[in-house]
């Protein structure tokens, strides 16, 4: 990798060891979690606070702090123990009120006859994300007349990139999370219509606790995840790594349906070099190896000793890698035909340009972005 932080990689090393040795089927893989378990009983009270604030941020907190209760030889002492205690606490009482948020929210949308998907945000189970995201084909008026009117919800200000990808941000009393409605299609510019038409025909109800939710297929997932990382914000986080390692793991990817789904929208190649990465990445962290098909082989533009990790995420280079998917992206679009998408897509340089200024003068993107 390039221009790595020593100290992130450590951390990394230790929370992706815990998580991924779960997927390996030698004796290896127990000696690696117990190295990291050895590890991690060695930090001392502040230390395992920054380590589980990375855990939070990279969006495996829960599944984390149930390894260490189960794990850390050091658990039964009190200040250890209460720690954890806590946090679990914490973390089960916050993602029980977004499940029935969740599921309140579907229901009013379904009584009404309108789709709706719950993604992104599932996708960490047992952890789930600091925003709540939606997926509909409702029109405008509809959605906010369910938040506004049934929901008392009040309605964020819009970025610029809100506009465009057509998502509304709606703020729940008594709901510490965002609820982030995508509204008829995906994309940071809203260029992915057949993408999000499709994920929603193809979702099912999937049970999370005690309650059952509408979500993408594994394949949709993906393709979303993908779209997020590697053609927007340039940047994977932990449980992207986990979550797709798991999918690939346990068999539950058909490649012939995720290519035919990527293909829709232009992005098989960003799709197929998040799988390298992902499954170079998952190696590193004591998961088996993975054979992937010729054809992810194929599409694949870059590795993962093209990323690096700064002080918070796994980064992906603007410029050529990010670029060259972007590129790609365009050209498929246009040899489709698709004018709306590569009219919205052709914005995407002015857009980031603007957030790179807003950040340099401001410290703060979020009006633009």
């Amino acid at each position: 990798m390039l221009r790595s932080d020593p100290a992130t990689t450590r951390t990394f090393d230790a929370l992706g060891t815990l998580l991924l040795t779960q997927h390996r089927r030698t004796q290896n893989g127990d000696e690696w979690f117990a190295r990291e378990i050895e590890y991690v009983s060695g930090l001392d009270r502040e230390q395992l606070r920054e380590f589980l604030k990375q855990a939070k941020t990279q969006r495996v907190l829960r599944r984390t702090l149930g390894i260490l209760k189960e794990s850390l030889p050091n658990v039964r002492q009190e200040p250890t123990a209460e720690l954890l205690h806590h946090l679990i606490s914490e973390e089960h009482q916050r993602v029980q009120r977004a499940l029935a948020y969740l599921r309140q929210i579907a229901d009013f949308f379904e009584q009404r006859g309108l789709p709706i998907m719950v993604m992104k945000t599932l996708d960490h189970w047992p952890d789930t994300g600091s925003d709540l995201d939606l997926l509909t084909t409702a029109d405008d008026a509809e959605v906010c007349q369910i938040f506004e009117s049934d929901l008392r919800a009040g309605q964020q200000s819009p970025s610029w990139g809100d506009r465009l990808a057509h998502k509304f941000n709606f703020r729940i009393p008594e709901l510490p999370e965002l609820v982030e409605v995508h509204v008829g299609c995906l994309g940071q510019t809203g260029e992915q219509k057949g993408l999000a038409t499709g994920a929603l025909s193809r979702r099912v109800m999937q049970s999370y606790g005690a309650y059952t939710l509408p979500v993408p297929l594994p394949e949709d997932r993906i393709v979303i995840a993908t779209l997020q990382r590697m053609y927007r914000h340039y940047y994977i986080r932990l449980t992207d790594i986990v979550n797709i390692f798991g999918l690939l793991a346990d068999r539950r990817v058909d490649f012939d349906r995720l290519q035919a789904i990527a293909e829709v929208g232009s992005v098989w190649p960003g799709v197929a070099t998040l799988l390298t990465i992902v499954c170079q990445h998952g190696v590193r962290y004591g998961g088996d190896s993975i054979a992937l098909p010729d054809t992810v082989t194929a599409a694949t533009r870059f590795n993962s000793t093209r990323t690096y990790l700064d002080r918070r995420f796994v980064r992906v280079p603007l410029v050529p890698e990010a670029a060259d998917l972007f590129l790609h992206q365009l050209a498929g679009t246009g040899r489709k035909h698709n004018f709306r998408a590569m009219m919205r897509l052709s914005l995407l340089p002015v857009l980031a340009t603007a957030a790179f200024v807003s950040f340099r003068v401001t410290g703060n993107d979020k009006g633009v972005w």
